[in-house]
């Protein structure tokens, strides 16, 4: 009866050893950390339906999805104005630009 018992117990204990172990190598691995990246340049349009919103500087334009974006010194994505001078938090995920915040800055008129 003993070498039974013991014999279940080493079973037990192999299985349980066996099976984290396989499970550890077999997890898929974690994605990649996204890189945040900023952008600053004026608005030139805004889709609200689409949730988009189109950005130039002198360098570049993009387009952003601001379907997660938090907004700073805007209530919301309503409030968006073409001409808006804004830096834009930003990540890309499969080519596209995700933005995560958008902070209006100080638009400066130089006459």
């Amino acid at each position: 009866m003993k070498k039974t018992l013991s014999f279940l117990l080493i079973l037990l204990c192999f299985t349980v050893f066996t099976t984290e172990a396989a499970a550890r190598t077999m997890a898929p691995k974690p994605p990649k950390a996204m890189k945040v990246e900023r952008f600053t340049g004026r608005v030139t349009s805004v889709s609200i339906p689409d949730m988009t919103m189109v950005a130039e500087s002198k360098k570049a334009g993009m387009t952003f999805d601001l379907g997660a974006a938090r907004f700073k010194g805007y209530n919301s994505i309503n409030n968006i104005k073409e001409g808006d001078r804004v830096t834009v938090q930003y990540v890309m995920k499969e080519g596209r630009a995700i933005a995560r915040v958008v902070n209006k800055n100080k638009s400066y008129n130089y006459r």
